[in-house]
């Protein structure tokens, strides 16, 4: 489903706990090709467990992390508090799309943003600005975002209006639901998956893709 050429390729991953849409996530960083750099917001380190990748802590980790294409940040250590305090958590990710962006001009090369729950650092009003600018550069500097929630109906309008595809695993709160078919998706369908089954929905061509086996090899 990913196959298209658009400029700004940018994924949003739908699914309850335990549905397979953060196995999904990992996997599709992985298998990902020639990318320069995956940079992934885990703030909730949530994603290192699962990765034999060492986990950064400050801007020198950062850095020192480039070559291997993989940062993943854990701003516990330079924003403390950063698990239980919003505002803690949004001034986090302010430096971070910010480092990222000024990062992504250094070189050509795709480059993959990550977050998890990113609906815990905005409104339904706005987002972070560095992470606005950040989106607005996406295209001459090459990055494309993956975001993955269980509360779709919470993240702000212009990260769901970004989104070129979705990728949708169980949901089952009613909300979330309705807002899955606000998005273009089957709903009904949705709430009846099976765990690691998905619904993608490509929004460039209209594509859409339905399985019940096939896992992200």
């Amino acid at each position: 489903m990913s196959s298209h050429t658009h400029e700004a390729q940018h994924l949003l991953l739908l699914g309850m706990t335990g549905s397979g849409k953060t196995t999904a996530g990992i996997k599709f960083m992985l298998n990902a090709e020639d990318v320069a750099c995956r940079f992934v917001f885990d703030w909730n380190e949530r994603l290192v467990p699962r990765l034999p990748i060492r986990p950064c802590y400050t801007e020198a980790d950062c850095e020192a992390a480039l070559p291997s294409r993989w940062v993943i940040l854990h701003p516990r250590k330079m924003f403390p508090g950063v698990m239980l305090d919003r505002k803690v958590g949004r001034e986090a990710l302010r430096w971070f799309a910010q480092w990222v962006r000024a990062v992504s001009k250094r070189g050509p090369g795709r480059k993959l943003f990550a977050c998890a729950e990113l609906w815990n650092f905005c409104t339904e009003d706005s987002i972070p600005p560095e992470l606005a600018m950040l989106a607005d550069d996406g295209r001459q500097d090459q990055v494309s975002f993956i975001f993955d929630t269980q509360h779709p109906q919470k993240l702000n309008a212009s990260i769901t209006g970004a989104a070129t595809e979705i990728i949708a695993f169980k949901l089952i709160a009613p909300d979330a639901l309705r807002e899955c078919a606000r998005l273009g998706l089957d709903a009904k369908a949705i709430k009846e998956l099976s765990p690691g089954s998905f619904i993608a929905y490509n929004r460039i061509s209209g594509a859409t893709l339905r399985s019940d086996n096939w896992e992200w090899a």
